[in-house]
């Protein structure tokens, strides 16, 4: 009892989140120097108990991850893997992105390439640890941090193996552009697409009872099963047309970015289409959001190729995908990611159905009710252990 507490002082102090200091667990405040520039960054290895040598991992959070809320799906995503693999005899060492977590600089101005700098040290710090094996060090990335992972994996002193959960294949230009909301994690409630959601339930619960309605009238199972099957084209119909739109439009904004190098000017204009699009919106929310589009990270991000550097990745990669992930659609991603990576022969490929982008049981964007799979975890688990 009296270590569980101390270890709960040490948490609040560290803001380290209490689920992840357990008893059985040593947790350790890890500080280390990336060499770019130099930026001094901060992580938290967990170890197994025992001497070792163990198998380790970095964990690289998606970009934007509230580090400050252990119950957000990113966070529970990454902490769920870290219990399971530390439980199991793994080391991991969670790098805090910068600006965040005790790490120096500011996320806003990191670069894919300056996160993936920083994931390598990571990995050299590990390598000094007497507890490592060395042949057994890896990364496990998840959303962007699963394409650091790979960057990384480009280079030299390379991890070993890399797990990319959720990983883009399309350029970032291309994936921000056809994610639900691409400004949503700024925007807050969406109250167009809000509506539209709304309008489609609408539109489900009138056919059904239309449906009904016909039954009770006389017709046939055939007749009801053919005004339902029209009645659902015309809402897939529907869909199609308003997804096509906001496509176009975050496209275009996008492209007012690459395009004005000025951020005054391009926050100007992107102020004046969101309104557009978005009558209602705050005046709060179209600042943040304009200043989150033109940031340097953000810039970086839209010239981003994964496709240019996944023939330098040589070890073995896992890609897991949640068959459900409205962020980064497994069908496309997959098969440009297994494009990138044709020329290596340790490429493991799970696309599991009914799970988002956090791996949650769900078709919809993640949410903190939503369960994680344990399936994904055992995918997760089973692929490292038979990494030798």
């Amino acid at each position: 009892m009296r270590l569980l507490i101390v270890l709960l002082i040490v948490c609040s102090i560290l803001r380290v989140p209490a689920a992840l200091a357990r008893p059985l667990d040593r947790v350790e405040v890890v500080q280390l120097t990336s060499s770019a520039g130099g930026v001094r960054l901060s992580g938290l290895m967990r170890l197994p108990t025992g001497k070792g040598p163990f198998a380790a991992a970095v964990l690289l959070s998606e970009r934007g991850t509230d580090e400050h809320n252990p119950l957000s799906p990113d966070n529970q995503l990454l902490t769920t893997i870290a219990d399971r693999l530390v439980g199991q005899g793994v080391i991991v060492l969670r790098l805090h992105e910068r600006g965040n977590g005790g790490s120096g600089g500011s996320a806003s101005t990191t670069t894919l390439a300056e996160r993936a700098a920083d994931a390598i040290a990571a990995l050299n710090y590990l390598r000094t640890q007497p507890q490592v094996d060395v042949t057994r060090l890896g990364m496990i990335g998840h959303g962007e941090g699963a394409n650091v992972a790979l960057l990384a994996a480009s280079q030299p002193l390379a991890p070993t193996f890399v797990i990319a959960v959720a990983a883009a294949g399309l350029t970032g230009r291309e994936l921000l552009a056809n994610q639900p909301v691409m400004y949503g994690k700024v925007l807050g409630t969406d109250t167009l697409e809000a509506h539209q959601q709304h309008g489609y339930r609408l539109a489900e619960t009138a056919a059904q009872t239309e449906a009904a309605s016909l039954r009770a009238h006389g017709s046939n199972s055939a007749q009801v099963q053919t005004y339902l099957d029209q009645q659902h084209l015309r809402l897939k119909a529907q869909q199609r047309r308003d997804q096509e739109a906001r496509v176009k439009h975050q496209r275009a904004m996008l492209e007012i970015v690459r395009q004005t190098p000025d951020n005054a000017q391009a926050q100007a204009i992107l102020s004046n289409m969101l309104r557009q699009r978005y009558p209602a919106i705050a005046s709060a929310d179209v600042q943040a959001s304009v200043q989150t589009l033109t940031t340097p990270a953000y810039r970086s991000y839209l010239s981003f190729d994964p496709l240019l550097t996944l023939p330098q990745v040589h070890c073995p990669v896992l890609l897991l995908q949640g068959d459900n992930d409205p962020e980064v659609n497994a069908t496309a991603n997959l098969s440009l990611l297994k494009k990138g990576l044709r020329d290596n022969p340790r490429i493991t490929e799970l696309r599991l159905p009914g799970l988002n982008h956090a791996l949650q049981i769900t078709k919809e964007i993640a949410s903190f009710e939503a369960p994680l799979s344990p399936e994904a975890m055992d995918n997760i688990y089973g692929w490292l252990k038979n990494q030798k």
